[in-house]
């Protein structure tokens, strides 16, 4: 009797208080200057003007045909993607400043993202050499609100991207 004890005791110990953790950030935390959603006059008053605006015809299974609009600021250092008015990807790809409202920069090392925002939900091997650290905002209700996407190269992000998935 006192075996079963011992081994229901350490059962509990070992599985009873595991539980799956994810980084789940609430809406407000998924921007980068400005939210998804936000509308070309909103970027624009962020950010300034853009210094090139390419448009591009996109053809989607989950979305349809449309005209994806693309505001690119500071040699590709910031570029906000539209779908119709509303941005659905921002991106930043330099160390230009910009954070995310946590505080995570590109050039920031990793031990700075983990002490900001936890452990990733899913880590990945990306291109170019890249690590993907995606943190999902929500995953118990599973309403798509946007996603943070890190990638990290040689223990720092190399990359932040914001966007639907």
């Amino acid at each position: 009797m006192k075996i079963i004890k011992i081994a229901l005791l350490t059962f509990i110990l070992l599985f009873g208080f595991a539980t799956q953790s994810f980084a789940e950030l609430s809406v407000n935390r998924i921007a980068l200057g400005v939210q998804l959603g936000a509308t070309m006059s909103q970027v624009k008053n962020v950010f300034g003007a853009p210094d090139r605006t390419t448009k591009e015809q996109v053809k989607s299974e989950a979305y349809g045909d449309f005209v994806e609009t693309t505001m690119i600021y500071g040699n590709d250092s910031i570029v906000v993607k539209f779908y119709n008015d509303n941005a659905w990807r921002i991106e930043s790809n330099g160390n230009n400043g910009w954070a995310t409202p946590d505080g995570v920069t590109v050039g920031m090392a990793l031990q700075g993202v983990y002490d900001r925002l936890g452990k990733e939900d899913i880590k990945s091997p990306a291109e170019n050499g890249e690590t993907l650290y995606w943190y999902n905002h929500d995953t118990k209700s599973q309403v798509n609100r946007g996603n943070l996407y890190l990638f990290v190269k040689n223990g720092r992000v190399s990359r932040i991207v914001i966007a639907y998935q």
